[in-house]
This record gives structure tokens, sequence and C-alpha cells, in this order.
């Protein structure tokens, strides 16, 4: 009798994000005492929730630009506009909160092709040079909050050279990709099936833009403003519920939700955010039902706002959602 085939790992992967957001939800609903937490949501400050929402709309406004420039760096997308960069992120975004294994990152590269006539390859390297620099923006906005963290349990005060060491490492690799791509893409040549060798070529060469003095610097300008952004939402956001905010707390809160992500979560996050944010809160003390309210409120407000965003763009210029859906999965295959 032949031996069972093993299912392929891509497959497993595809799944893996099912017991991770079982346990992030069952968790919760055995931590948290859910009465509470209607009486936490009722309770919330509609003035800093309105506030949250409006930083979260400039920050959506902001996000795009950054992709824009590194598109135009390639010199293959000198046609993408604005309007352009906003809808591929928009779309992006709406597209990752209805499907798993970050399929809206195929939906942003059939924007930037079909609109501005941006290559495949060209796209794919600024959407991960992107996530890479929001990477780097997490650990960035950690390592801020841990250090000025005034009473930072012993656990958590370790955590810092960890990531002061994970952003420097980071860094470093950038450096080696972007001075190295050509060796590297010599050395894959050796190892890699011949048919990786252009896509992969193309992906470093991409990446490659951030060796330009200009370009690095509006790259780490933009980060800035993007973090910055969603420092001041969130903070906003978590004062809707509780009062004691404070600016650090909003910081760690976000470089630990951002990092949350790394693991393979359910479309939106559902179940890995919200663990996240209750666990990084409960660092200040936040009880979990208020932690939770926030999380729910977020997450509800945000993901709402994004579809209509998303499909206002669609429809107002003109994009069949149908031939979209085609199109992302026919690049995801």
């Amino acid at each position: 009798m032949a031996a069972p085939v093993a299912p392929p790992p891509r497959r497993l992967l595809r799944w893996a994000w099912i017991p991770v957001t079982l346990v992030a939800i069952g968790g919760l609903a055995w931590l948290v005492d859910w009465r509470s937490v209607g009486r936490e949501l009722a309770a919330a400050d509609p003035a800093d929730v309105a506030l949250m929402m409006g930083v979260w709309l400039v920050w959506l406004a902001v996000r795009p630009l950054r992709m824009r420039t590194l598109v135009r760096a390639t010199g293959q997308g000198d046609g993408l506009t604005r309007n352009d960069a906003f809808g591929a992120h928009a779309v992006g975004m709406a597209v990752n909160n209805l499907l798993p294994m970050r399929a809206g990152e195929v939906a942003m590269i059939w924007i930037l092709r079909r609109r501005a006539g941006v290559p495949a390859g060209s796209g794919a390297s600024a959407v991960v040079l992107d996530r890479f620099c929001d990477l780097l923006g997490a650990l960035g906005v950690l390592t801020l909050a841990l250090a000025n963290m005034p009473d930072p349990p012993a656990t958590i005060e370790r955590g810092l050279p960890v990531f002061v060491g994970a952003l420097i490492a980071g860094l470093g690799a950038l450096g080696v990709v972007v001075t190295l791509r050509a060796r590297l893409v010599g050395v894959a040549a050796r190892f890699l099936p011949s048919k990786l060798i252009a896509p992969l070529g193309h992906l470093l060469d991409g990446l490659g833009v951030l060796g330009r003095p200009r370009v690095l610097a509006q790259a780490v300008l933009w980060t800035a403003a993007i973090w910055g952004l969603a420092s001041v939402s969130f903070f906003f956001g978590v004062r809707a519920v509780w009062d004691a905010t404070t600016p650090v707390m909003a910081m760690f809160l976000l470089g630990s939700v951002a990092l949350a992500f790394l693991v393979p979560a359910a479309p939106g996050g559902v179940g890995v955010f919200h663990a996240a944010a209750v666990f990084a809160l409960a660092v200040f003390g936040v009880p979990a039902e208020a932690a939770l309210a926030y999380a729910l409120l977020t997450h509800a407000l945000t993901f709402l706002a994004c579809f209509a965003v998303a499909f206002a763009w669609v429809f107002r210029n003109g994009l069949d959602p149908r031939i979209l859906t085609r199109r992302i999965d026919e690049l995801a295959r």
C-alpha cells in the first residue's frame, strides 16, 4: 500500500488562522464578563469616538502616499495618481477584512497594474517594501513606548533590548538587500527554479529604491506620519472607554496589535486583534472588559468605514467588483 501523501504546506498554512482565531475568541469568552463589556460600550464617550474616527480617516488618506512614493521610485509608476494609490490601499484593506492570507495585497497589485500600468513585479516589490516599513514602524513605536513606560513590569522591561535589537537587525537586513541585491539573485539562481529568478530580481530591484537618499528620507517621513496618526487615533479610541489613557499606553497598544498580525489571523484580524488589545492594555491595569469594549468598538467602526470607502472608490472609478474578484483569485493562484 502506498504511503499517504502529506498535505501541501501551502494548504495547511491557508487554514492555519482557524485554530489561532478559535483560541483567541475562546480565551476572551472565558476571560471577560460580557454584561460589563456591554456597559462599557454603552458608556463610551462619543466625542472621543468621533475624534478617533476623524484621525483614522486622515490616516487612511495619508497611508497610501508612502506606497505611491515607493512605486514611482521604481520608474514604473509615473502615472500613479494619488486617487489610484488611495483606491488600491482602500480596496486592499477591504479585501483583507473579507479574505484570509493577506489577499488584499494581491488586490492592491492588480489595481496598480490596471489603473497605472505598474508591472506586477514592481507593484509586488513596492507592497512588500511598504509592509516592511510598517514592521519597522511597529518595532519603533514599541521601542518608544517601552523606553518611556514609567513603571514597566519586569517581563516588559526585559523586552526593550529585544525590540531595539530587532529594529537594528531589520534595518541591517534591509541595508544588506539594498547593497547586495545583484549578488543575492545570483546566489538564489543556484538553488531556486528558474521561473522564480525573474520575479525575485524584480522584487529585489524594487527594494533597491531605498538606496537613494531622497526616497529613503521620504519613506522615513511617511512612516513617522503614518504611525504617529495611528497612535493618536488609538489614544482617542482607548480614552473613550478609559479616562486614564496616556500616549505611551496608546503606542504600546498599537505596536502590540501590529505585531500580533504576524501570526495567521482570520479576515480582519477577528479574535487576534481583540485578544492583543486586551493583553496589551492589561499591562497598564485596564480591566479586560474595558479593553475588549475598546477593541470591539474600534474594530466595528473601522471595518464599516473601510468598506464604505472602498465601495465608494470602486463605483466612482467604474471598476466592476466581479472582475476584481476574479483577478484576485487568478493572481492568488
